[in-house]
């Protein structure tokens, strides 16, 4: 684990960042409804930095920020530092773990709500300078949209080309400077970065939920690993995650790196949070 992070460099684009500013309803709310151009009635939390999983021999995913709205809807919101080969393929991945998670047992298909991913990207993923890149099933005869419900967005804070709102170009030129505060909504959004990164307990957390170690849960997964061996692995990988916001939630995100080298004392904590 990582312990030379530079606290007082990190900033929204930081994924945990991220996960933990828009945790806040109005903010995240806010924050749908300026990259998507649409009015959100009200949002309610499905996961934030948690694993979505597919099936026991399938590789999980683990979302930056899952919500739903009011009619079913569920936006995945993904913040990506850097360039990923595949990404198109990693979106398609995400796309397909929302949907399966979206509907229960004995529901019909027409029940479920739309499932949107939305990857904030600080390049250009695809180097056509959009600022916002939208993709959605359609007809290859005709041109005509599938309506099936499902589209995959791509933000593009290097983007040039395309008019989607002032409101939208002051939120990518935070992205790419932070010191830079266009609008009410992005000083609402720096505000809370700072009150975050002034947090010690989140500190400790940020150290402990490295980029490393969330690469290597789902990495473990990908390795072909026997089955039972990895069924074992992907159960300790999901109560730790559950563990970890459960302990901060608890303002008690310390404990954690003492339990990781004591299996007694971690056992105590997944009985004490009820970490199944």
């Amino acid at each position: 684990m990582r312990g030379d992070i530079d606290f007082d460099r990190l900033g929204i684009t930081d994924d945990l960042m991220f996960g933990t500013v828009f945790q806040d309803p109005n903010l995240c709310q806010g924050l749908i409804e300026l990259l998507l151009g649409i009015q959100v009635e009200k949002i309610e939390f499905v996961e934030r930095q948690g694993l979505l999983d597919a099936g026991p021999l399938s590789r999980a995913g683990i979302v930056d920020l899952l919500v739903r709205d009011a009619a079913g809807n569920e936006y995945d919101v993904e913040m990506q530092n850097v360039a990923t080969p595949g990404i198109a393929r990693r979106a398609r991945r995400y796309l397909t773990l929302v949907d399966a998670n979206m509907l229960d047992r004995g529901q019909r298909f027409e029940d479920a709500g739309d499932a949107i991913v939305i990857f904030i990207c600080a390049n250009d993923p695809f180097g056509r300078g959009w600022k916002r890149y939208d993709f959605m099933r359609t007809c290859a005869q005709d041109g005509q949209p599938m309506d099936d419900g499902t589209s995959i967005v791509f933000v593009n804070a290097a983007g040039t080309r395309g008019d989607y709102g002032d409101g939208f170009d002051a939120f990518l030129r935070y992205l790419s400077n932070d010191t830079v505060i266009e609008s009410d909504y992005v000083r609402s959004v720096d505000d809370a970065v700072r009150g975050v990164r002034d947090n010690p307990q989140w500190r400790r957390y940020r150290m402990l939920w490295s980029e490393k170690y969330r690469d290597e849960i789902a990495d473990a997964m990908d390795e072909g690993r026997a089955e039972g061996e990895a069924l074992g692995a992907r159960r300790r990988d999901e109560q730790l995650a559950r563990l970890a916001r459960a302990l901060e939630g608890a303002g008690r995100a310390g404990e954690l790196a003492d339990a990781l080298g004591n299996e007694t004392r971690l056992g105590a904590l997944l009985r004490e949070f009820d970490v199944k």
